[in-house]
């Protein structure tokens, strides 16, 4: 008798918590649309992921795809749920559940069994009723062909120099592209006319780099030059300056001994820059003398096991021989 109450009880407290936490159970269908065409989009990633601040992204564990009509089934577990919809070829998508705005009544089920959500792509949860179908238009991206045409500061042709195009924002490593509704990478190098050829994808944020040993890198966003079929990039010689970084512990003020400290690790999976470096630190939390360049957006990050990675931004013009750039670590 006493465990049959302690179960009721359980159970009770359950459902209290429950409600208290928005936790629901509704089963609805997704329906993916090719914005241009009206076909349905086979093969498209659905994440449903917690409505939240930042929460755009959803995780990278494998997510389940819509069939050949574009359908897929889901089952809802929040009032607040954000569902993103991942494709290449497509702009990636997001379709927010909101519950219904406080001191409102809530809105009866939608009778119809399709609903289409777009353009705002948002919807009541108390909207949809179990079972119905939410349409989703998916705006298909536009691909187009830009020259790149890379020049020293005399207005001479660089070749090999590395170019590099990629959409979207910052991946956790390369090859996760398709994962994130992306197109791949783009990696190609400068002929001897200092010209290569990388493909814009209109609809994303297209971001190119390039990138030469002894040069300053440069890094622009595509989105200004959608008009352009050629793209002029200046790669001027780099001045370098000899430094020491120092790893400290933050709390203590001790030396950090077999600290990582890198230059040129971009964040997003890009491979890193030609005149990057990766070192450790000695005993006195002092890596060997390295070079820092002249660059726009000079950073150097430090990593160590048990501390919180770092990022510093320096002041090249400020580096002096003999004064060690500290970078603080705090303890996980």
């Amino acid at each position: 008798m006493r465990f049959q109450l302690h179960c009721l009880m359980g159970v009770v407290l359950s459902a209290v918590l429950a409600t208290q936490l928005g936790c629901v159970h509704k089963p609805i269908k997704i329906r993916t649309l090719d914005g241009a065409t009206g076909a349905s989009v086979e093969g498209a990633d659905v994440r449903q992921h917690s409505a939240r601040l930042f929460a755009f992204f959803p995780s990278t564990a494998p997510a389940p795809k819509t069939s050949a009509a574009g359908e897929i089934d889901l089952v809802l577990n929040a009032r607040g749920t954000n569902l993103a919809i991942l494709r290449p070829g497509y702009v990636p998508t997001q379709v927010a559940i909101v519950p219904e705005p406080s001191g409102r009544a809530s809105a009866p089920p939608s009778e119809c069994p399709t609903l289409d959500v777009s353009p705002s792509n948002c919807v009541e949860f108390e909207r949809l009723a179990k079972g119905t179908t939410i349409e989703v238009h998916l705006t298909p991206t536009v691909p187009r062909t830009v020259r790149v045409c890379v020049r020293s500061e005399l207005a001479l042709p660089l070749a090999d120099a590395e170019v590099i195009a990629h959409a979207g924002l910052f991946l956790p490593k390369d090859g996760v592209e398709a994962q994130w509704g992306l197109p791949a990478l783009q990696r190609t190098s400068t002929n001897a006319h200092g010209c290569a050829e990388v493909t814009v994808h209109g609809g994303l944020r297209n971001y190119l780099y390039v990138r030469a040993a002894g040069r300053v890198s440069e890094r622009l966003s595509l989105d200004a030059f959608a008009a352009h079929a050629q793209i002029d990039v200046t790669l001027r010689v780099a001045e370098f300056k000899a430094a020491v970084v120092r790893v400290i512990d933050d709390a203590t003020g001790y030396p950090i001994k077999n600290a990582r400290v890198e230059l040129g690790k971009e964040l997003d999976g890009i491979a890193r820059d030609p005149n990057g470096w990766s070192v450790q630190t000695d005993t006195n939390g002092c890596t060997p003398a390295v070079l820092l360049p002249n660059a726009n957006s000079l950073s150097v990050s430090a990593s160590c096991e048990r501390f919180r990675s770092s990022r510093k931004m320096i002041a090249w013009q400020f580096v002096r021989a003999g004064n060690p750039i500290e970078i603080l670590l705090k303890r996980k």
